[in-house]
């Protein structure tokens, strides 16, 4: 006999059914997770040249340009490409680095340096050598985001055997949202201030800012929407609400 009321209680058990807000967080997890992706892989090879945090072109315009992403760069020269992967690129201060390590190979870019006054140009200021760590918080920020997206997928497909019920799809999305918002101050710090630096000191090349710090910055915005929309049943004022509002309606 007690055995038949545990059966009917299981049988009888509320299954929470996803909604359009579960698959609305799960895009949005799902894109930040592919941005983060791509800066990742950017500037490694010819086809992804163009996914790039800052660009080195000859002063007055030639044929050489140099795309430098996080985990390597790009040499494009009379229409060939040669792409290296080389983590040493990712190294503060960029601009004293960038000159260390294409010196020798393109001398006539950081030939006549203009000496700059540290009491003027404060960003001129000698500075150690050191790893920001980009590449640790960008790996921490992917496996925040794909756990977010994965746990998202298992509750819309598997939903009468996984419920979720702790919401860890939401707080980790918002995890990957912390991590990449650490990442678009890191970027904006090292890059802006760089490529501002080349600018000023080598008369020779013209440095800009690629696109994958926008990129950085809108996967921060995805994860943020995705952490709301994986919550929302959290933010509900009402216990009925919760239960039956949009995105979570028991079966």
């Amino acid at each position: 006999m007690h055995g038949m009321v545990d059966e009917k209680q299981r049988k009888f058990k509320i299954r929470i059914r996803p909604s359009k807000r579960n698959y609305i967080g799960l895009f949005f997890s799902l894109v930040g997770f592919l941005l983060i992706l791509l800066c990742l892989v950017g500037s490694r090879t010819g086809s992804s040249k163009g996914l790039h945090f800052a660009r080195l072109t000859e002063r007055p315009a030639g044929p050489l340009t140099i795309y430098v992403g996080w985990q390597g760069y790009c040499v494009e020269q009379s229409s060939d490409v040669e792409c290296r992967t080389d983590d040493g690129v990712m190294m503060m201060p960029f601009d004293v680095n960038i000159a260390e390590k294409f010196n020798e190979t393109f001398p006539h870019l950081f030939a006549d340096p203009v000496e700059q006054d540290p009491d003027l140009n404060p960003d001129a200021q000698p500075n150690p050598p050191h790893n920001p760590k980009i590449y640790a918080g960008s790996i921490l920020c992917l496996l925040s985001g794909g756990a977010a997206t994965v746990v998202g997928l298992a509750w819309w497909i598997y939903y009468p055997q996984f419920q979720d019920k702790n919401y860890s799809r939401g707080f980790l999305a918002w995890m990957a949202a912390v991590l990449s918002l650490l990442l678009v101050a890191q970027s904006a710090i090292m890059y802006q201030n760089g490529v501002e630096q080349l600018n000023l000191v080598y008369p020779h090349l013209e440095a800009v800012q690629g696109p994958n710090l926008a990129l950085v910055g809108v996967a921060f915005a995805c994860f943020v929407i995705a952490g709301y929309t994986y919550l929302h049943g959290l933010f509900k004022t009402s216990d009925e609400e919760a239960a039956l509002g949009d995105g979570y309606n028991p079966l």
